[in-house]
């Protein structure tokens, strides 16, 4: 149990910045995109040799280089499918909670800086402990939406 409300507040501590890491990553894929540098082939005195092959190691190294970028793209864009499910989850989670407890997430977990929870008790009018508990709660509660 313990650890579902870790995970949780792990989640909820990180959604803020979720829009940033896509952001991130969207520049990363068109840097990769638009990457048209390539690397010299080296030739030592030993190596050359006739060869009846039909494509050179120019090639084999744009195809090797495409191949490289393209699984980099790929594992980019799956994290940001995976961040932008995250992030779904959580708001459709928050959307089921009470106006109060709404709140107290927000406050808390959403704010930039992140608020002291005497500063959110004092917000909503509650005792520092009457915080502390409905907060065990709240994150319970989310927890079995999102774990």
């Amino acid at each position: 149990m313990e650890d579902n409300f870790k995970k949780t507040e792990y989640h909820l501590y990180n959604y803020k910045d979720i829009d940033k890491l896509n952001k991130i990553d969207e520049i990363k894929i068109r840097q990769l995109e638009n990457d048209i540098t390539l690397s010299a082939v080296q030739y030592d005195k030993d190596s050359i040799s006739q060869t009846n092959a039909f494509h050179s190691s120019v090639e084999d190294e744009v195809i090797r280089r495409d191949e490289h970028i393209k699984n980099k793209i790929d594992h980019l864009k799956a994290d940001i499918v995976k961040r932008n499910l995250e992030k779904e989850l959580i708001e459709a989670a928050i959307d089921i909670l009470k106006d109060d407890e709404r709140r107290l997430i927000e406050l808390r977990y959403f704010s930039n800086p992140t608020n002291q929870w005497n500063s959110i008790a004092l917000n909503l009018n509650v005792t520092y402990d009457a915080c502390m508990k409905n907060r065990y709660k709240i994150i319970n509660k989310i927890s079995d939406y999102i774990n």
